[in-house]
């Protein structure tokens, strides 16, 4: 396993926070080996196809110079013409097969990294011009194995270049008097000794890519603690987070007692459960929970009930029913209808029959 400066292992994969800073810094897995030999295998390929035209193009253009050359008044016009004629032809095309490998530059870059536009790795940092760094760089166990691998492939290269060229050399020093011709003769031949050879750097490349995707998911692994210390930079400390949690809660408990004095009835276990419910039948289709709690909670509502003259009715079952199954703010159930109607009657009677809120009383079972 990969370890970090504090020698702890890093077993954890990179968070994608992680990943986003390496891409920003310039981080990325980008291997130059797979470019050059596909921007190569593009070059060879572009040669074997429109090569002919410019040699022929080369040719009656030296041809016409030749010929024409000293007959020729060189007036500007007729520079111009000449220029037109036979030159800007030839730089169109260059043009053209610039672009082409240009924009096949930028796919392949594009393709290996994503497009991540950031102007952080052009930025001067002292690590890159100390000493000390460059000299870990260059002779630490990285910079030995890239040393390592880099020779590892100019040798097979070389190798294989040598094997492809064998059997060329000997024709390729017989000069003969004809050198244009021989050149041509043998184009054809070097056009495809190029092509191998640049389709052996391609598998050596993809390996090379397959490599760098390794190494760098294996250098953005993490330990579990640096996981946990971005978790708090992200999210938060845990006991902030714990903190701020306590606060809401009080906050919460705070605006639903507010809503206690507003109820119209507070339902209760008698002890251990408090339902507080308004009801506006002018406004509302059915009573509403605007408070409720168990222990503690249901005695505070009690007592706050009782400071505000809210009328208290005991009714174990129903207490129990509406803390468990109605959220706080949410309207009761079809099915509790007749129970509340049979509390809110009550609780109207007694209040018509003695003008005030009634104390806690038990209802007729329903």
């Amino acid at each position: 396993m990969a370890e970090n400066a504090s020698g702890a292992e890093k077993t954890e994969q990179a968070t994608p926070r992680k990943l986003s800073q390496a891409r920003e810094e310039g981080q990325v897995a980008y291997s130059p080996d797979f470019t050059v030999a596909v921007m190569l295998i593009a070059s060879f390929a572009i040669l074997m196809v429109a090569g002919p035209w410019f040699v022929a193009s080369s040719q009656a253009m030296l041809r016409w110079t030749l010929v024409n050359g000293l007959s020729l008044e060189l007036s500007d016009s007729e520079s111009l013409r000449i220029m037109l004629l036979h030159h800007v032809p030839l730089l169109g095309w260059l043009l053209v097969v610039a672009g082409v490998l240009v924009a096949l530059d930028l796919a392949l870059c594009v393709g290996q990294v994503g497009f991540a536009p950031s102007l952080k790795p052009l930025m001067p940092k002292l690590t890159k011009i100390n000493p000390i760094s460059g000299f870990q760089r260059l002779f630490g166990m990285r910079g030995l194995v890239k040393t390592m691998f880099s020779t590892l492939k100019l040798a097979l290269v070389s190798l294989l270049a040598w094997w492809l060229i064998a059997d060329h050399l000997h024709s390729i020093s017989i000069i003969p008097a004809d050198v244009t011709r021989r050149m041509a003769d043998e184009t054809p031949a070097m056009m495809w000794i190029g092509i191998k050879l640049a389709s052996i750097l391609f598998v050596l490349g993809l390996g090379d890519l397959l490599f760098q995707r390794w190494q760098h998911e294996r250098d953005m692994m993490m330990t579990k603690q640096e996981v946990k210390e971005e978790m708090k930079q992200s999210e938060g400390d845990p006991l902030v987070r714990g903190r701020i949690r306590q606060l809401q809660r009080k906050l919460a408990m705070a605006r639903m007692m507010q809503e206690v004095p507003k109820a119209s009835v507070v339902i209760t276990n008698p002890t251990h459960v408090a339902v507080a419910l308004r009801y506006d039948p002018g406004a509302m289709e059915a009573p509403v929970v605007v408070a409720k709690g168990y222990d503690e909670v249901a005695q505070r509502i009690k007592a706050i009930a009782a400071a505000h003259q809210v009328p208290m009715i005991e009714d174990v079952q129903l207490a129990r029913a509406l803390a468990r199954e109605v959220q706080l703010g949410q309207a009761i159930r079809p099915k509790w209808y007749q129970a509340v109607a049979e509390v809110l009657a009550l609780v109207q009677r007694i209040r018509q029959r003695t003008g005030q809120a009634p104390p806690i009383v038990q209802p007729p079972r329903h």
